[in-house]
């Protein structure tokens, strides 16, 4: 492993950073050397910017309390997303057992049917940079060695929503089961760009789960910003759910019956605890459900379409482009010689700041932070 830099190149990137973060705060120290470098490549790097599109799915409840619960977390859920997170209705959508229970709130009936219309309708109007959020909530089951959801009419298991995120090639996908027996669903749909969490390690987890209530109860409360940047990544919402889950089972005296899961770095095998340095976490740890709130600024709460400079929308594209590099060069680290990885990742690193003081030269905001 390198443990030092050219002087040069290190003074570059120093020289690059200083421009780029002058008068403002950083969003990461300067680095000193290699391993601060590689450091550097994972917290610079901020979610990058696009619309999000979020999808809730409430499946057969079985009996009224479940039915209850499941719309209570969906409707919380709605509500943080419109007035914590700014996501305008139109790019919410809740598909639930039965639509008379809430018809204002309620899109459409949670058949299999509806559930593969709805998600093909989403990837034909997302753009190649949105981000793409599926939240499943209800009861599962395992049979024949896969996972499924239970709606109204025939499940869905595993396979199916694997084929149906197919249709999604570019967007940042993150697919959050909080069923019983969900587990069995990271490794079918675990792929790049896209975070799987589970309520359940596997199938055999099949005992009521409380997951969902946290997850949610993340969003939509301030309890799981643990960094104080004013916005909750998939990360910490995962962090403090599963925090939660101990403590109800401990408070409760009972024995833990789901163990959940985060899988977001393609290899087919979630963490209970991930670690952004190691393994999972890193693609969560910058996925966020809001819009990004340096480009919201910058188009005036419009969006990427919003922003009327072209130079400075190429900008943010640039930097889009340069944050997938980033990404990318991450993942395939330990497949890379050491030496062309920190090279590779140096040259990136430089071009990024440099384009994120261009961007706040043009009145950007480059970053998450305002």
């Amino acid at each position: 492993m390198i443990t030092s830099l050219t002087s040069m190149t290190m003074a570059l990137l120093l020289a690059a950073v200083a421009l780029a973060t002058a008068g403002t705060p950083s969003a990461f120290s300067l680095p000193t050397s290699a391993h601060d470098l590689d450091l550097a490549g994972a917290t610079t790097r901020q979610t990058a910017y696009g619309n999000s599109h979020l999808l809730i799915i409430s499946g057969l409840s079985g009996e009224e309390r479940y039915r209850e619960s499941f719309h209570e977390w969906a409707v919380s859920l709605i509500t943080a997303a419109e007035e914590r997170m700014g996501i305008p209705p139109e790019r919410i959508t809740y598909l639930a057992e039965d639509v008379e229970l809430d018809p204002e709130r309620v899109d459409g009936r949670s058949t299999a049917e509806t559930v593969e219309a709805t998600l093909l309708g989403i990837a034909a109007d997302a753009e190649s940079h949105d981000r793409i959020a599926i939240v499943l909530i209800g009861h599962g089951s395992a049979r024949d060695g896969e996972s499924r959801i239970s709606l109204p009419g025939p499940d869905l298991s595993a396979s199916d929503f694997a084929r149906l995120l197919g249709h999604f090639t570019e967007q940042r996908i993150a697919l959050v089961n909080t069923a019983s027996s969900s587990g069995d669903f990271v490794a079918p749909l675990s792929g790049p760009n896209r975070a799987i969490i589970t309520a359940t390690r596997d199938g055999r987890q099949n005992n009521e789960t409380v997951f969902a209530g946290y997850f949610i109860e993340a969003y939509s409360q301030d309890v799981a910003d643990l960094d104080k940047d004013d916005r909750v990544s998939l990360l910490e919402a995962y962090g403090y759910a599963i925090a939660e889950v101990h403590r109800f089972y401990e408070s409760e005296g009972r024995m833990r019956t789901e163990t959940a899961l985060l899988d977001d770095n393609g290899d087919a095998e979630g963490s209970h605890e991930p670690d952004p340095a190691a393994g999972d976490g890193f693609l969560s740890s910058g996925f966020f459900l809001a819009d990004d709130p340096g480009l919201a600024t910058a188009g005036d709460q419009g969006g990427a379409d919003a922003i009327a400079d072209p130079e400075l929308r190429a900008l943010y594209e640039q930097k889009l482009a340069l944050e997938r590099r980033i990404d990318e060069l991450r993942r395939i680290k330990d497949t890379m010689d050491p030496a062309a990885y920190m090279v590779e990742l140096e040259a990136l690193l430089v071009d990024l700041a440099l384009t994120e003081r261009a961007i706040r030269e043009r009145g950007g905001i480059p970053g998450g932070d305002s």
